[in-house]
């Protein structure tokens, strides 16, 4: 058995997107001074260059491939404690720098000057030089263009993490899903099951804003008709796109709509700011009540 099967079967209570999220990392801990396939033994790890090059790394980097190359010593059966310490010292730097809420150089340097809502006039904008497309997407091309106007008027809506990516145009059965009811609350629904918070938050349900009701009313008939993947977002070759996709096309279409390349995670940094008085205000009351922000909620009387 490779060392990739053993770390599935080692992780099997795991997703799958989780699994490949740490022999991504590993491999990439690996190229640093050497070569793929992944060893079958853990001498590598244990290099003194591997760990003179990490500890040069920047947090975001360190964060990641510590927990990497900790997963890969439990897949060799070993235990270091070079590589726990930096594990250690990485989380407890990035839970300090949280809770500062300070951003980052790269951070600053990528907020455009009007922030989320920077998104808002480039929606509009795609709007107006879509419209002629909108009235009638008979082919991938045409479909594609309108897709990024899509992606862009969803995230401005609701900023989710990359899981516009596994939503399926269905109602019914297991997993992440969009769809359209015609029973009240008609409209278009997002219905998340399978995310990372998903277990803390139990599932998730949203109805959409009437922008994007329309939007969709148009864009997903098209998807069903040009496409048999069975999922909101097409890539280039017509098939259901990755959550690596969707991160590669919305820092692409910011780039170049925008001048700053938006990372999901910055997108989601920039909501929170443009909302950071009410999230304020909301622990305050908390706080104050000495509930969670689920049981004031329950205080908050409706008229």
């Amino acid at each position: 058995m490779g060392f990739e099967q053993r770390l599935r079967s080692l992780k099997k209570k795991l997703k799958t997107s989780s699994q490949d999220t740490y022999i991504r990392n590993i491999k990439r801990l690996r190229k640093v001074k050497g070569k793929l396939p992944i060893p079958e033994t853990s001498k590598w790890l244990a290099e003194k260059s591997l760990l003179t090059w990490f500890d040069d790394q920047p947090l975001s980097v360190r964060r990641h491939l510590s927990t990497a190359a900790n997963i890969a010593n439990m897949v060799y059966n070993v235990e270091s404690k070079a590589w726990k310490k930096r594990q250690i010292e990485a989380m407890e730097q990035y839970d300090e720098d949280r809770r500062k809420r300070k951003l980052t150089d790269k951070q600053k340097a990528l907020i455009p000057e009007k922030g989320f809502d920077s998104l808002k006039r480039v929606v509009g904008n795609m709007k107006r030089e879509l419209r002629h497309v909108l009235k009638k997407i008979d082919n991938r091309g045409d479909l594609l263009r309108v897709q990024e106007l899509v992606i862009l008027s969803l995230y401005y809506e609701l900023p989710l993490r990359l899981d516009y990516a596994t939503l399926q145009l269905k109602q019914e059965g297991d997993g992440n899903k969009i769809f359209r009811r015609k029973k009240k609350p008609a409209g278009w629904h997002v219905v998340l099951e399978d995310f990372k918070t998903a277990k803390s938050l139990g599932v998730k349900k949203f109805k959409l804003k009437m922008p994007n009701q329309r939007l969709l009313n148009k864009f997903v008939p098209a998807v069903k008709k040009l496409t048999t993947h069975g999922f909101l977002l097409t890539n280039r070759k017509g098939e259901k796109m990755s959550k690596q996709v969707l991160s590669k096309t919305l820092m692409r279409i910011t780039r170049r709509r925008i001048g700053k390349e938006f990372s999901v995670q910055l997108l989601r940094i920039l909501y929170a700011m443009r909302n950071r008085d009410v999230i304020e205000s909301a622990k305050e009351v908390s706080d104050k009540l000495l509930h969670s922000q689920k049981q004031s909620l329950q205080y908050a009387k409706k008229d």
